[in-house]
């Protein structure tokens, strides 16, 4: 399935000189890092909270990682997608993001899906994965992801962004999930609106992250059976209980 060595034992010098400071935190140590190594995470999306997911998720060492998308790159998504540059635009999301973070860390694997994920291809390609970052824009791809995950007793973490506001929430086997927060299916399309503030993207894409490698590592209290909403301009951070139905 994966390129690189599953079930890595023991980390190399060169990877005990890289990961030093993540190593030296108490709750992880070397232990928790080569479990970062041979674990696998998921990433549909690749745009603003995508890319910047995709980085951080890289620099932190996740071993196998896989990105789905079959957008191309534009000079209005470079002020919020990090990753990508002037010279990039017009190529592959996803292929250029590959590119980047394997540049960024040789260590990791990267699988490109340049897809749209749809009903005949979800199960396929996200089985293959331990859990999912869901940083798609729009309410079908998410719910989508939402009861392909749940019908596969599979970890997901999903995040949005709109104006200066953005929300997160993690989701696991028996807790509540995404849809719960809705009675149907929302009419109105958050890629409709064309205005966020690209700093919003990149806190809110950092924290998603930081709950994927929590969920990985057990590590602290994951933001499951709550919704956490972020106002960049009040700096507020609120958790909204949810509820399973």
């Amino acid at each position: 399935m994966f390129v690189v060595v599953d079930n890595m034992d023991k980390l190399s010098q060169e990877q005990l000189n890289r990961y030093q400071y993540t190593i030296g935190l108490s709750e992880i140590k070397e232990e928790g890092q080569l479990k970062l190594l041979n674990s696998s995470v998921l990433v549909v999306g690749a745009g603003g909270l995508g890319s910047a997911s995709l980085l951080a998720l890289a620099c932190l060492g996740i071993g196998h990682i896989g990105i789905v998308d079959n957008d191309v790159i534009s000079e209005t998504n470079l002020p919020r997608q990090i990753i990508y540059g002037i010279s990039d635009v017009g190529k592959g999301k996803a292929i250029t993001a590959k590119k980047v973070l394997k540049n960024k860390n040789p260590d990791i694997d990267v699988k490109v899906f340049p897809c749209r994920l749809d009903e005949k291809n979800a199960r396929r390609i996200i089985k293959k994965y331990d859990i999912v970052l869901d940083c798609t824009d729009n309410f079908e791809s998410k719910f989508l992801i939402n009861d392909t995950c749940v019908k596969l007793n599979k970890p997901f973490v999903t995040a949005g962004v709109m104006d200066y506001k953005g929300q997160i929430m993690a989701v696991v086997p028996g807790s509540a999930d995404f849809k719960s927060l809705f009675d149907e299916l929302p009419k109105y399309n958050p890629n409709d609106d064309k205005s966020v503030y690209p700093l919003a993207v990149s806190i809110i894409s950092n924290i998603a992250a930081s709950e994927i490698v929590k969920c990985l590592l057990n590590l602290g209290e994951l933001l499951t059976n709550s919704l956490l909403v972020v106002d960049t301009l009040k700096t507020s951070f609120k958790k909204i209980k949810v509820y399973k139905e």
